[in-house]
């Protein structure tokens, strides 16, 4: 669920002039862990697929958006350490009415299994 932040009509236009999106430049993301996967959930208004950047380095996921034609919206970075159980191989991003998920699938060796007992 997105939280909404209602602002006066004068600092809203401060905000518009000064290109600063509370939303998308504060620390708001959400994260859960499903039973094969984790998912990041971004808020992105007014972005498009090429003006973020999805980048894995090392153990880090890097976030950058950029060049977003908005006025309501400005840069942003986001970095998340993801766990080792994660396959890199397997992450995908896509964007979606204005969020951007993110998919890290678990490594199938880190899924739990059912042991047999003899």
């Amino acid at each position: 669920m997105i939280s909404t932040t209602i602002y006066s009509p004068l600092e809203m236009m401060e905000r518009i002039l000064e290109n600063r999106n509370g939303l998308v430049n504060s620390k708001e993301y959400f994260i859960r862990e499903e039973d094969k996967s984790y998912l990041i959930e971004i808020p992105v208004p007014g972005y498009k697929n090429d003006d973020i950047d999805v980048e894995l380095d090392g153990s880090t996921l890097v976030i950058e958006g950029r060049g977003n034609d908005s006025h309501w919206t400005g840069d942003f970075t986001k970095r998340f350490r993801i766990p080792n159980e994660v396959n890199s191989d397997k992450i995908k991003a896509v964007i979606t009415e204005g969020v951007l998920t993110i998919s890290l699938d678990k490594k199938k060796e880190s899924l739990p299994r059912r042991i047999k007992i003899s």
